[in-house]
């Protein structure tokens, strides 16, 4: 993994979910979650993009329990990085009149992308050396993934099969509605 990234919330919630309240399916990538968090945590290199509007912030606070041990240990070291992060790495995301993030590479691919998640993709774009974009359980992103990459938005999946499923399942509700 990059030293430089911007990760989907999912990632620390799910690392922080207690390993009772996961489901059988979710214990590999909550494992996974948790080593990644450890990981970049320790790393005095670590660095995460974030965006002056505190969108994604306000996403990680609303989200991220702080009364779990893995929650602790990330809010810990957000509070401290937020003291220090450069301002290359805390960037203004402008948007549109209709709430679109100008850096948004909308079109016919994209258009039914997640509006909550837009936010991350227009980040990676937005920021000049393009961090990746860490996803843990939203496989949702795997439909999208060559269209971003086309557009020099790179998502890393902490764990393809996971993320597979979650796609197949996915795909299969919407044949279905």
């Amino acid at each position: 993994m990059d030293n430089k990234i911007i990760m989907d919330t999912n990632v620390a919630v799910k690392a922080a979910t207690p390993e009772q309240d996961c489901k059988d399916e979710e214990l590999d990538v909550r494992k996974k979650c948790i080593e990644f968090i450890g990981e970049f945590v320790k790393n005095s290199e670590s660095k995460l993009v974030l965006d002056l509007d505190y969108e994604i912030i306000n996403e990680y606070r609303n989200r991220i329990p702080k009364n779990t041990n893995l929650g602790q240990i990330f809010w810990r070291w957000f509070d401290t990085y937020i003291g220090v992060i450069s301002l290359e790495d805390f960037l203004k995301l402008d948007k549109e009149a209709d709430g679109n993030y100008m850096m948004f590479p909308l079109d016919d691919r994209t258009k039914e992308f997640d509006l909550s998640d837009r936010k991350f993709v227009a980040l990676a774009r937005a920021h000049p050396e393009h961090p990746p974009i860490v996803e843990a359980t939203d496989g949702k992103w795997l439909g999208y993934k060559e269209a971003f990459e086309e557009y020099g938005v790179h998502i890393e999946f902490l764990d393809m099969d996971y993320a597979a499923m979650m796609y197949d399942r996915k795909l299969g509700n919407k044949r279905r509605s």
